[in-house]
């Protein structure tokens, strides 16, 4: 299992959503940064390996408003932990790990 995170522009972001969504992904987690002059949305993701072609695929046809650059793709090995019961907080998904 592979963990992909990209960083896009925010106005990319619920088309891209719609996109990764139709490849069968479950989970997306999308973090949002702003600063003057500068606005950036994270977004990572779980996919299967034989998977992770057609995702950035994706992301490169959908996440670009075409300037460049304007998105970064990185993709990491993923190995769930046994899950810890005296964390603190309320965990949402496999992402939360």
């Amino acid at each position: 299992m592979k963990k992909i995170t990209t960083y896009i522009s925010p106005t990319r972001v619920h088309r891209l959503i719609g996109e990764l969504g139709l490849t069968g992904i479950k989970e997306i987690k999308v973090v949002a940064y702003f600063k003057p002059l500068s606005e950036v949305s994270r977004i990572e993701l779980l996919c299967e390996d034989y998977a992770v072609e057609r995702v950035v695929r994706i992301i490169h046809e959908v996440g670009t408003t075409g300037g460049l650059p304007d998105h970064i793709v990185l993709v990491h090995d993923f190995k769930r932990r046994p899950l810890n019961r005296s964390t603190v907080g309320r965990r949402m998904g496999q992402l939360d790990e």
